[in-house]
């Protein structure tokens, strides 16, 4: 029996995506953190687009997840996707989109 790849991948993905979502949504909330020291100007900007480029990177994973997923995130519940009964994957995607929203 031949296996498909792409379901390979997708199984692949499920079982590490949320650890890697974790990891990189924790170095960014220490990236960020690091906002608290006193700055000049060119240092504040560097420092913005490296923040810039962590949520990036976590937005992509995010993507790669509800990929996985293969549309698990429209059954529905809340704005952002959380439903009470809803798989532990369903509802990462739902906080992740949380912490991402524009304030």
């Amino acid at each position: 029996m031949k296996t498909d790849p792409i379901a390979v991948l997708r199984t692949r993905l499920l079982s590490e995506l949320p650890d890697d979502i974790a990891q990189a949504r924790d170095a960014y909330q220490r990236l960020a953190g690091e906002a608290a020291g006193i700055m000049d100007a060119k240092e504040f900007s560097a420092h913005q687009g490296a923040c810039k480029a962590a949520l990036g990177h976590l937005e992509s994973l995010i993507k790669l997840l509800r990929w996985a997923c293969d549309g698990a995130d429209q059954a529905g519940g809340d704005e952002f996707g959380y439903t009470e009964s809803g798989s532990a994957v369903e509802n990462l995607i739902a906080e992740a989109r949380r912490t991402l929203r524009p304030s």
